[in-house]
């Protein structure tokens, strides 16, 4: 009976350390936290709006009204500063809909176009900060 007893401790000893976490991957979870918690959040850019700023690293979203947002296009004077990323359909989201927009990469300033499908254009100014 006693040899039964120390199975069982050495058995649930062992099962404790099984379930004990590293200090290792605390810290690769508290990284993963931190490197979420610097995302920022995409400027929004409307359709009324003819300047905007951000700051490099962020993300724009140009809106553009659904029934223009076909075949519209959007350019950057300066892909150095603003790459720019075009309006799509994604057939796999169930037909989601995404605005253009781009990724502030520089400081300065750049022109961003806006095309409609019917060829109507609009320019917003845009500043992108450190």
């Amino acid at each position: 009976m006693t040899r039964m007893r120390t199975a069982d401790a050495l058995l649930g000893v062992t099962v404790l350390a099984g379930c004990s976490s590293s200090s290792e991957s605390t810290d690769t979870a508290a990284s993963a936290d931190a490197g979420a918690a610097e995302m920022l959040p995409p400027v929004i850019i409307t359709e009324d709006q003819t300047s905007a700023t951000c700051k490099v690293g962020n993300f724009l979203d140009v809106i553009v009204a659904e029934d223009k947002l076909a075949g519209a296009t959007l350019d950057s004077s300066d892909t150095a500063i603003v790459e720019v990323t075009q309006a799509k359909q994604a057939k796999q989201d169930g037909d989601a809909l995404f605005n253009p927009g781009g990724s502030c990469l520089a400081p300065g300033d750049v022109t961003l176009t806006l095309t409609g499908p019917d060829g109507a254009t609009r320019d917003i100014a845009l500043t992108v900060t450190e």
